[in-house]
C-alpha cells in the first residue's frame, strides 16, 4: 500500500505491550505490586496506573522477581515511585529481581538508595 512502508499497525503492537503485567495484592497495611515481563518505555504507563491505585497504602512493595528485563525508563519509574512515596510519608521497598534486573540496579547505585529485600515476607514482617 502506498504511504504505509515501515508503518506498524496498532494490532501488531498489542503482544509487545502485553508482555508486561502488574499483579496487585493488598496485605494488611501494604500494597504489593508484582511486575511480570519487561519493564520498559511501553510498560511504564501501566505500572503508574496500578501504582496510583495502591498509593494510599502505608507500605508500597514492588516485587521484581518475575521481571525478565528492565531498562532505564523502568528504573526511572521506580525512582519516581520511591520519591512520591517518601513525599507522602509512605514506605517504599523492592523485592530483588533476577540477574539483569539486579545488575542494572547495582550499576546505577540504586541498591544503595532503595530498600531491597529477598522476599515479600521479609518486608511484611517488619
Amino acid at each position: 500500500m502506498p504511504g504505509t512502508a515501515g508503518a506498524v499497525s496498532p494490532d501488531k503492537l498489542g503482544p509487545l505491550q502485553r508482555h508486561f503485567r502488574v499483579e496487585v495484592r493488598n496485605e494488611g497495611r501494604a500494597a504489593i505490586l508484582t511486575l511480570h515481563g519487561e519493564f520498559d518505555l511501553a510498560s511504564v504507563p501501566e505500572f503508574e496506573r496500578e501504582l496510583a491505585g495502591a498509593a494510599a497504602s502505608e507500605l508500597l512493595v514492588v516485587d521484581l522477581k518475575q521481571l525478565d528485563f528492565i531498562d532505564s525508563t523502568g528504573l526511572g519509574a521506580l525512582v519516581k515511585a520511591h520519591q512520591q512515596a517518601q513525599e507522602a510519608g509512605r514506605e517504599f521497598a523492592l523485592v530483588k529481581g533476577g540477574g539483569q534486573v539486579e545488575r542494572l540496579l547495582g550499576l546505577t547505585g540504586l541498591t544503595d538508595q532503595l530498600q531491597i529485600a529477598e522476599t515479600q515476607e521479609e518486608l511484611l514482617s517488619r
